[in-house]
């Protein structure tokens, strides 16, 4: 049968050629090219079956490298030459490095951003570029969901220099992260040098005061109290705050004219902002340690206008326990700043910073 002329082969299909053994002196061990490193070819047959489960998952064997248990795998669809153990090959799914990066770069480019490589300090991690210009480190999973608009995406450096900007517009000065590590909240210099932790939330809609020279409730000494109500058989603690608590009781709770009321326990906050951030804490971690302690609104709705934070008498010794330890902690820290940050040192939830805003109007609680 005449030869067929070369023209007329048919094109073979664009598979990336496998690199080979070679010899760089007649005495020298067989090397081949791996990830840009030459590493030594291990001898002995490859098995049969090893090249049957590399062509069927799309890859070629060029050599056994390093030891008996690894091989050199060639990816069909990048042409890229790894390392591989034998177990991986036979038993799982090898992951061709070059194709994993190419799916990287593309997920990338649909979440509007550019990959620049993997983090050395993380498989979970790979560094991107922004439209902004400025580089982001993000789990690639994370990226994945930003492709596919299930969440967003901010640059840290231009989410902080709106922040600062915000601030400079309120008279304060960003310093840095929250000191107790709440997300929600960071430090700044108000203008006169007061230093406080600030609720981001509230800075944006400008609902903050400087405890050094503010004139509002929030910067205006407040007090914790802690009230005991009797009333038609039933009795009451009631825990909350006010610059005025005997005012409060007598003309802003709502309480019959027959209602018995004690004043329990008064303790000073440096400032109204702190009395808040420290009562609605307190009363988050009542709830969460002692639930059956807390008295459902429906057992005092005819007694009090309040629909929450009152509790059961046998919880006065825990109660009086907590606002020791407060007043322990005010008084360690220095006057002004440092006293109103160690009254709000724990961090509020953001569920309670709007009960906290809905109770602003009263000044208490």
């Amino acid at each position: 049968m005449p030869r067929r002329p070369r023209s007329a082969v048919p094109a073979p299909a664009i598979v990336p050629s496998c690199p080979t053994v070679t010899h760089e002196a007649p005495d020298a061990l067989d090397t081949i090219l791996v990830e840009g490193t030459p590493l030594a070819v291990h001898p002995g047959p490859v098995a049969a079956r090893w090249s049957r489960a590399a062509e069927a998952k799309g890859f070629d064997i060029a050599a056994r490298v390093i030891d008996r248990l690894h091989l050199a795998l060639c990816c069909r669809t990048s042409g890229h030459v790894f390392a591989c153990r034998i177990s991986v090959l036979t038993d799982a799914q090898p992951i061709c490095h070059a194709c994993l990066e190419a799916r990287r770069a593309e997920t990338a480019i649909r979440a509007a951003l550019v990959y620049l490589g993997r983090d050395p300090q993380s498989t979970a991690h790979g560094f991107y570029r922004a439209r902004c210009g400025h580089m982001l480190r993000r789990q690639y999973e994370f990226i994945g969901r930003v492709a596919e608009g299930r969440t967003g995406l901010r640059c840290e450096t231009c989410f902080a220099a709106r922040e600062a900007a915000m601030a400079a517009r309120r008279g304060w000065t960003r310093i840095g992260p929250d000191p107790e590590g709440n997300p929600n909240y960071h430090l700044y210099r108000h203008a006169c040098g007061t230093e406080r932790r600030l609720a981001r939330a509230n800075l944006s809609w400008g609902q903050v005061d400087c405890p050094g020279c503010g004139q509002s409730w929030s910067a205006r000494e407040s007090r914790i109290y802690l009230l005991d109500l009797r009333h038609d058989g039933r009795h009451f603690l009631k825990l909350g705050y006010s610059a005025h608590p005997t005012k409060r009781h007598r003309h802003q709770l709502g309480l019959p004219k027959g209602a018995a009321v004690r004043v329990l326990r008064e303790l000073v906050m440096p400032t109204g902002a702190a009395a808040c951030a420290a009562e609605t804490r307190m009363h988050r971690d009542l709830c969460r340690d002692f639930p059956d302690a807390v008295v459902p609104q429906t057992e005092f709705a005819d007694m009090l206008n309040v629909t929450r934070e009152i509790y059961r008498p046998a919880l006065r010794a825990e109660i009086e326990a907590r606002l020791d330890a407060l007043a322990a902690r005010i008084a360690a820290a220095p006057s002004g700043s440092a006293a109103s940050s160690a009254a709000e040192s724990a961090p509020v939830r953001a569920a309670d910073s709007q009960v906290a805003l809905a109770s602003d109007a009263s000044s208490g609680s």
